[in-house]
């Protein structure tokens, strides 16, 4: 026999399996729908030390149609760098050029690449002061055009809980009208 949970009625402690079924799929479907997947990708990452005048050109690799974030850094160490432009590039034309103002500071830039392939940014900067010295930070990020499509498992794993939940609520209602006056004490 099982003894009652103090402070709780019997038709409280029936549900109890159930409601936390419930719970869980509502749980899972409002998580599978409140997910936007959005995949977005460090492609390059570098910090530099310059001395008098200096120009680095990386390569990276776009996997499809997307957006592309730059983001520079004008260190103040020693002290900040007098010129500092970006140019992104395919092999035979400019994509995006731009110039930051003197002065430490951060800087962000979008483009757009249309299809996969090898791209360049060429970053040119100039130190000043009596050092000659200075140093900047970028990194380049990439976002696909389209989403990132979720797996199937979700949606598999949401129709198995529903699937349980009817199947717990139809065995409830089979012993219910099957047993007649002794419905609640078979139904625990």
């Amino acid at each position: 026999m099982v003894k009652p949970i103090a402070g709780t009625s019997k038709a409280a402690r029936r549900r109890g399996p159930l409601t936390r079924m419930a719970g869980l799929a509502a749980l899972l479907l409002y998580a599978l729908m409140a997910t936007v997947a959005q995949a977005s990708t460090v492609l390059v990452s570098d910090t530099t030390l310059v001395s008098g005048s200096e120009t680095a050109v990386f390569a990276f690799e776009a996997p499809g149609p997307g957006t592309v974030s730059v983001q520079l850094t004008n260190l103040d160490w020693p002290q900040a760098l007098s010129s500092l432009s970006f140019m992104a590039a395919t092999g035979n034309r400019v994509l995006s050029p731009w110039a930051a103002d003197a002065g430490s500071g951060t800087w962000g830039l979008s483009f757009q690449v249309a299809s996969p392939g090898r791209y360049f940014a060429d970053i040119m900067a100039v130190a000043g002061g009596a050092l000659d010295l200075g140093a900047y930070s970028f990194s380049l990020s990439f976002t696909p055009a389209a989403p990132v499509p979720l797996p199937a498992s979700g949606t598999l794993l949401l129709g198995g809980v529903t699937a349980l939940i009817g199947l717990l609520l139809w065995r409830r209602g089979a012993l219910a009208s099957s047993a007649g006056p002794l419905a609640p004490r078979l139904a625990r």
